[in-house]
């Protein structure tokens, strides 16, 4: 069966968010490898705290984009484990969401609504009967 155009779409979503991971992750290494370099020499105990904090989102940055990535070749491929994993993610990040709108004000509740949108509308997406049959789901 020929891949849906959405599949490939939702491919592209998940290997630019990867590079933005990346690039994020690299970032957050460097200056978190300053805070805690800069922070011990100077005796700044917390910032040199951060500086290791940082190290693991950095960490967990990276982790995030390799498993994007591999969603997105197995996306590709019309592999039924990407859907799997493409589907659990997308419906993780609709809960965070949701839980982040009732954590702030009207700004939080406002911002969060329209950050639903995108991960919202892959979900109900990738729940359509047609693109479950695409990737053998019954």
């Amino acid at each position: 069966m020929k891949r849906p155009t959405g599949i490939t779409l939702i491919a592209v979503v998940y290997i630019a968010l990867a590079v933005l991971s990346l690039v994020w992750s690299g970032l957050v290494f460097g200056l978190g490898g300053l805070g805690s370099f800069f922070g011990g020499l100077f005796g700044a105990d917390n910032v040199a705290a951060l500086g290791t904090s940082s190290a693991w989102s950095g960490f967990l940055g990276i982790i995030t984009a390799l498993v994007q990535i591999v969603v997105a070749i197995g996306l590709l491929a019309m592999k039924r484990w990407a859907w799997f994993l493409a589907l659990v993610s997308v419906a993780l990040t609709v809960v965070q969401g949701i839980v982040g709108i009732f954590g702030g004000g009207p700004f939080a509740l406002m911002c969060g609504i329209l950050g639903l949108a995108i991960p919202v509308g892959i979900l109900i997406y990738l729940l359509r009967p047609g693109i479950r049959q695409a990737f053998g789901m019954q």
